[in-house]
């Protein structure tokens, strides 16, 4: 079975948080409270949830939103209200741990957080900063040795804009495989592109789109978009098609990444495609000769994210004027 790996690396940051905050707490860690700020922090860093002002760093939407969220959690009845404070305040020392805010030296953000503790808890050193750093230096390597497990020599997608569509980028992959010389370019493409292997470049391809927005999201940036290649044929193989599709099945892929279909595929496989959009994915229909001008196809073309067409088009001057498409 293939692996999600947004969503282990979300799990392995909630867990990670889990653990330095029970560091924190101790014996009144509250695990309710917590997560409802470990829900609220990962909407926010990780699906780029509660936008409301483009020009916001993560930072600052992160440290509102948790401050919204306390303020909505102190209207409630029978809760303590200092407990709920208490537990933002060292929620902020998250955002260095997980890559928002940047830091030279790791033992001051520790003695920073062990003066607070003191301070607001009322709890003495005794070795805690001892354990913290040790506990912080085990969750970095953590995520590195994540990283690394899906990084490949023998493998690379090669990344081009689209003509005036500086944020959104089309797939390639790529090979570093050496081939005897008996072997032209020609023959390797070909055998690339063709049947099973075909199917299987593309686990391939997916797994390295998704580690590519990874790396954007941890760098805070959600503006580009990646349209992948896909082969028509799964969508007879429901089991393949399943297994390919769950490495991009997150949210926070799902809108970075739009699934290149042409169009007379699509044609034949309405129904197959509409199931796949209802569950979240975005399509790039690549616009053929298939396509007849009517007002209901015309009004169709609105439903996928873009629509790739050529100049060369037969009825490109109709449709070139919509907001979502992109010409080659």
């Amino acid at each position: 079975m293939t692996i999600n790996i947004i969503n282990q690396y979300i799990e392995l940051t909630k867990k990670q948080i889990n653990e330095y905050m029970k560091l924190v707490f101790e014996n009144n860690f509250n695990k309710k409270y917590c997560d409802m700020y470990t829900e609220k922090y990962i909407n926010t860093r990780y699906y780029n949830f509660y936008e409301k002002n483009e020009n916001n760093t993560i930072r600052t939407r992160i440290l509102d939103n948790l401050r919204e969220l306390q303020e909505e959690l102190e209207k409630k009845l029978y809760v303590d209200k200092k407990e709920i404070e208490n537990i933002r305040l060292f929620y902020y020392f998250v955002l260095y741990f997980d890559n928002v805010v940047y830091y030279r030296d790791l033992e001051k953000i520790i003695q920073k957080i062990t003066k607070l503790r003191e301070k607001t808890l009322g709890k003495k050193k005794d070795g805690f900063d001892k354990k913290l750093y040790l506990k912080m230096t085990e969750c970095i390597k953590q995520k590195e040795e994540f990283i690394k497990r899906f990084e490949t020599n023998e493998f690379y997608i090669k990344l081009s804009n689209y003509p005036e569509k500086l944020h959104i980028y089309r797939v390639n992959l790529k090979y570093n495989i050496e081939f005897p010389l008996t072997y032209s370019n020609y023959a390797v493409e070909k055998a690339f592109a063709t049947g099973i292997i075909d199917e299987d470049k593309l686990v391939v391809e997916y797994y390295l789109i998704t580690m590519q927005i990874l790396k954007d999201i941890l760098k805070q940036n959600f503006k580009k978009q990646y349209v992948v290649e896909f082969s028509s044929s799964l969508l007879k193989k429901p089991k393949k098609l399943k297994s390919l599709l769950n490495i991009i099945n997150s949210t926070s892929v799902q809108e970075k990444l739009s699934i290149k279909i042409r169009y007379g595929k699509f044609i034949k496989n309405k129904d197959k495609v509409y199931d796949l959009m209802r569950k979240g994915y975005k399509i790039a229909i690549v616009m053929d000769d298939t396509f007849e001008v009517n007002a209901k196809n015309l009004q169709s073309l609105d439903m996928f994210k873009y629509v790739i067409v050529n100049k060369t088009f037969k009825d490109y001057e109709k449709i070139k004027d919509r907001k979502n498409i992109i010409e080659i």
